[in-house]
C-alpha cells in the first residue's frame, strides 16, 4: 500500500498529512512485532562492539551538525 493508493491524502496540506503520520505511527508504537533472530545478532554485535570501546560515538552536537551539513 501506498500514498498512491490514497489520491485524497496526497491533496491534504502538509501540516495535516504530518498529523494524520503521527497519529498511524502513535497507533502501531504499542503493537508488539517479532524481532527476527538476524536482526537481534546484529544489535547485540553493535552493542559489544559499542562497551568494547570500538565504535565511534557523537555528542547530541556533533549528530546535529553532521545533519545539518549533510555529513
Amino acid at each position: 500500500m501506498t500514498l498512491a493508493d490514497f489520491p485524497q491524502l496526497r491533496r491534504l496540506p502538509a501540516r495535516q498529512r504530518l498529523s494524520l503520520a503521527e497519529t498511524l505511527w502513535d497507533s502501531a508504537a504499542g503493537d508488539s512485532l517479532p524481532v527476527p533472530p538476524s536482526h537481534q545478532r546484529l544489535i547485540r554485535s553493535r552493542r559489544a562492539a559499542y562497551e568494547r570501546g570500538e565504535v565511534a560515538t557523537l555528542t547530541m552536537a556533533e549528530l546535529r551538525k553532521s545533519i545539518h551539513h549533510g555529513k
